[in-house]
């Protein structure tokens, strides 16, 4: 049997994952793509590390070896996003965050840094220290990720942390973040931003149009998700965008900045 290609790779840790799953149930090639209902070729192929097997193919592999479905998945999401060779969210680093929106920008960098692991792996991760600060959900992962909801408090900040793989030494320099834009939004909350406050609804929209989005639904403040859809007629897709990202320059149609990147 020829050695993993590239075995320190995501891929080739990947493949020999599968390859290390068929050997601990002493199962052929063959009798592996029989109960996977593939075909030998696929099986090696997968296995080489060369390839990437579909994430279909990885999962039928791992339930006929009673391989760990989730470690699998983070393993193909990680070799699939290096593979793709994406470029993650432009973001501030911790210690120059001053907005929400900056903030929001750089968790979804982390994510992104740390391979796009799968929901059902940030939860895993989370749950191993759910009793230092809380569970962190599938849906608020999700959120937190997309930044459709704000960091809630400083533990829900940490187990986003612990669920995208930061190191802990680095968890003071993310605290000192979210608290300086709690700390920025109170104070702008309190005193009343008089930029903000003689903002309309017929101002939003326009400069939401500026951006090529049509709003709708609609607008409710300037941190409330927005509902919009993009105005080319190649995309025309709907989104959930803020306008506080959209006046820092930081939001245009997202399913149009994927195909871009």
């Amino acid at each position: 049997m020829a050695p993993v290609s590239n075995p320190k790779s995501w891929k080739g840790q990947l493949a020999a994952a599968l390859r290390a799953g068929r050997a601990a149930r002493a199962l052929t090639r063959q009798q592996v793509a029989d109960k996977a209902g593939t075909s030998v070729g696929a099986i090696q192929r997968a296995e080489s590390g060369h390839a990437l097997p579909t994430l279909q193919m990885a999962h039928a592999i791992a339930l006929v070896c009673h391989l760990d479905g989730e470690q699998i998945e983070s393993l193909w999401r990680k070799a699939s996003q290096h593979g793709r060779k994406q470029h993650p969210t432009r973001a501030r680093p911790p210690a120059q965050i001053l907005n929400s929106a900056e903030l929001g920008l750089a968790l979804r960098r982390l994510w992104q840094m740390n391979g796009c692991p799968s929901l059902a792996e940030m939860e895993r991760r989370a749950r191993a220290r759910s009793r230092e600060f809380g569970p962190l959900s599938r849906s608020t992962a999700w959120r937190i990720r997309e930044r459709d909801q704000s960091v809630a408090s400083e533990k829900q900040l940490f187990a986003y942390l612990v669920a995208c793989e930061v190191p802990e030494k680095r968890f003071r320099l993310w605290a000192e973040a979210w608290h300086r834009v709690r700390h920025a939004e109170s104070r702008r909350d309190t005193t009343g931003d008089a930029r903000q406050g003689a903002l309309t609804a017929a101002e939003a929209e326009r400069r939401v149009r500026e951006a090529g989005l049509i709003p709708q639904e609609r607008f409710r403040g300037s941190r409330v998700p927005w509902t919009v859809r993009c105005r080319r007629r190649s995309c025309r897709k709907i989104s959930r965008i803020r306008y506080a990202d959209v006046i820092a320059g930081n939001s245009g149609c997202p399913s149009c900045a994927r195909h871009e990147a």
